[in-house]
């Protein structure tokens, strides 16, 4: 396998939750300890923030709780693992710095908080409790918005009375949107009114033609002439569509209405509040559509000019090809003729983008790490002008980040460390990619000299040592079961070496995935974990099948199918290497609940596995004819149909269907002709009785 990127995207373990301990103030819960690792209130209220869904919503807390306690579980063990990469880690989390305060300043700063940290808005609420008894929170983790908006309200309360005038007072602004001709020619103007009438010439043929939207609290344009006013904001004012000539003192104007908008007239007893929300709905609208236009300007940010030595001496060797043009203008002209991709070598020092009058913000140096951090196939697409001012964005997010005191944080640490958290669980990927997932050496050289040339083609055992590790660690059950998933469009076989080399390439993420699940579940049952608060206890046991089983039944009689299917799914997953009856069941739900989700394909596979690997289980008569029945009525496959049709019917000549797949296979075999006549009779004996 190339990567190992779906343990990161399956394992629930999300990046923002994996937070290691910090240091917090006394007032912080200590909640639960995963072995020496710590785990605070704070860090569940950061997982809330984070990932609002499913985490902070009712009912989730043992579950956000889980989440941490299962990345800790992940972390504690690459940290045990990785060796002399952890130094690889750490200098990663340096050259990131920047991108870290950027996202701090960005989703949290700016985004939650309107401008404020968090210790400004703990202080606002502890001073100002009373305010939010209606959103019935103890902290402000609680009903950190409410909290927010009441401070940005606060500190900017002169701008928002003068928005709500201005809201006020335009509740009485009607706006009109015109297409007209005005013209001291008076021929020209009863021509284009000619033109309106006979609605066969497009607007934008009308010589003189304009459109613009006329608002009634001006009287400027062609609104100084009364008689275009009262026309369109008078008594009588016109309709959408209606066309008027009028004539000033200087001019004559033909006129249209494209559309009329009435104001906005907000209740009495709610405007204020609605007016205040949208208030601090556009801050943050503005700093997430222009905040980059906004820093530029505060911290005046100068791109500056890079004129190479060797532009210059281009530039003065064609000097005739550029017919005058200034060296400026033709800069990057000249940079895309000495390389194709814009990129000329400069010294490491040398400063790209200034602030504040000439204080270094990005050099020739942060530009080329940049360069060496993108991926080797996209570096094209990113020539050093794109990289500059990527870098410009993300530092001046960060200088401004610096500036409210958010590099010293909690939060800001929170921040980083999640980061850290994914850096080792992504070198954990690549442990486990390099030691064939831990497994046993003997076995996966067997593996490797038993099938890895046959699937692997010239590769090594070092090159495939991952997909090796995974082979050796898959039951048999597992293999068994992709193939008798895929059996329709595979060759026959009884042989498991077969079986084998068939269904491993197809399902090899799956395998991978589902050995994952099953060490998490080795992990919970060895590490010593303890619950310090009891708002999160009883634990469950979230890789016990028996408690899964249970759970999944719940879901699917709340109908809850998804819900149902995904845990049927890690029900699978855990208990390839269990008892049979638990897979079996595993299988039968999976393919009952893709037919009632209308995923008859998938529901299919998961039948013919069943009756293929259980094919004496009480179940396996019920599974043949779910089968045969998908395939006519819903996979409309009448030629596949008749084929089960068949085999239940030499396998289950006594079964109380017989009579009925008897009738269906008439019925197939007839062209559907039996149905239509069974269908008319319906028909009949409804028009009799109605």
């Amino acid at each position: 396998m190339k990567s190992l990127k779906f343990l990161l995207a399956l394992s629930a373990l999300s990046t923002v939750s994996a937070l290691v301990g910090c240091k917090f103030r006394n007032t912080d819960k200590l909640v639960a300890q995963v072995e020496t690792e710590k785990i605070y209130q704070s860090d569940v209220d950061f997982l809330k923030r984070s990932a609002p869904r499913p985490y902070a919503e009712p009912g989730q807390e043992k579950a956000a709780l889980e989440n941490i306690i299962e990345a800790r579980l992940i972390y504690l063990q690459s940290q045990k693992l990785i060796g002399d990469k952890a130094s690889e880690v750490e200098q990663t989390m340096q050259n990131l710095h920047d991108r870290f305060l950027m996202r701090t300043y960005d989703e949290f700063y700016v985004a939650e908080n309107l401008g404020h940290t968090d210790e400004a808005l703990q202080k606002y609420f502890v001073a100002n409790k009373s305010l939010f008894t209606k959103d019935s929170c103890q902290k402000v983790s609680e009903c950190r918005g409410s909290v927010a908006k009441s401070l940005y309200l606060k500190e900017n309360a002169e701008a928002l009375k003068a928005y709500i005038q201005k809201a006020i007072d335009a509740q009485s602004i009607v706006t009109v949107e015109v297409a007209y001709v005005e013209s001291s020619d008076t021929a020209l103007v009863k021509k284009a009114e000619a033109d309106f009438v006979s609605r066969t010439v497009a607007l934008d043929q009308i010589q003189g033609l304009k459109r613009t939207d006329l608002r009634s609290n001006t009287r400027e344009g062609i609104l100084a002439i009364d008689s275009v006013y009262a026309a369109l904001f008078g008594k009588d004012s016109l309709s959408v569509g209606e066309i008027r000539f009028a004539k000033g003192d200087t001019s004559s104007v033909v006129f249209k209405v494209l559309l009329r908008r009435m104001p906005e007239v907000l209740p009495e007893e709610s405007r204020d509040s609605i007016l205040a929300d949208r208030f601090a709905y556009e801050y943050k609208s503005l700093m997430a559509n222009s905040g980059d236009s906004v820093l530029q300007a505060k911290y005046k940010l100068r791109y500056e000019k890079i004129l190479y030595p060797e532009v210059q001496k281009y530039y003065d060797e064609h000097i005739a090809d550029f017919k005058g043009a200034p060296l400026d203008s033709v800069t990057i002209e000249i940079e895309n003729k000495i390389s194709g991709t814009g990129d000329l070598p400069l010294d490491p020092n040398y400063v790209l983008v200034t602030v504040n009058g000439g204080k270094p913000l990005v050099t020739e140096k942060d530009v080329e790490a940049l360069r060496v951090e993108l991926p080797e196939r996209i570096r094209g697409e990113y020539p050093r002008r794109r990289r500059i001012r990527m870098l410009a964005g993300w530092k001046l997010k960060a200088l401004a980040a610096r500036e409210a005191g958010l590099e010293n944080t909690d939060l800001f640490k929170k921040v980083q460390l999640s980061a850290k958290m994914s850096f080792y669980r992504k070198e954990f990927a690549n442990y486990l990619q390099k030691t064939a997932f831990m497994a046993p050496a003997d076995s996966v050289k067997a593996v490797f000299e038993k099938f890895g040339g046959a699937i692997f083609p010239g590769a090594t055992l070092e090159q495939i040592s991952g997909d090796m590790g995974v082979f050796a660690l898959t039951p048999d059950k597992s293999f068994l079961y992709e193939y008798y998933r895929e059996q329709d469009r595979l060759p026959k076989t009884n042989n498991l070496d077969s079986i084998k080399m068939l269904v491993y390439k197809g399902a090899a993420s799956r395998f991978s995935r589902n050995w994952f699940e099953r060490y998490r579940r080795d992990l919970y049952k060895r590490v010593n974990v303890t619950i310090l608060d009891s708002l999160y206890l009883p634990r469950a046991d979230l890789f016990s099948t028996s408690e899964l089983v249970a759970r999944a039944d719940s879901l699917y009689a709340a109908r809850n199918l998804k819900g149902a299917w995904l845990t049927w799914e890690r029900i699978n997953a855990l208990s390839a290497d269990e008892a049979d009856s638990v897979f079996a069941r595993s299988v039968w739900e999976l393919a009952r609940i893709d037919a009632e989700q209308d995923k008859f394909a998938e529901s299919d596979k998961e039948y013919a596995a069943f009756c293929a690997l259980w094919p004496d289980s009480k179940l396996a008569e019920r599974g043949l004819f779910a089968r045969a029945f998908q395939m006519r009525e819903n996979l409309k496959k009448d030629s596949v149909a008749l084929v089960l049709f068949q085999e239940f019917s030499k396998k289950y000549p006594n079964s109380d269907l017989y009579s009925s797949v008897q009738w269906l296979i008439q019925d197939i075999q007839s062209g559907g002709k039996l149905s239509e006549e069974l269908n008319e009779k319906i028909s009949q004996m409804e028009e009799t009785t109605n």
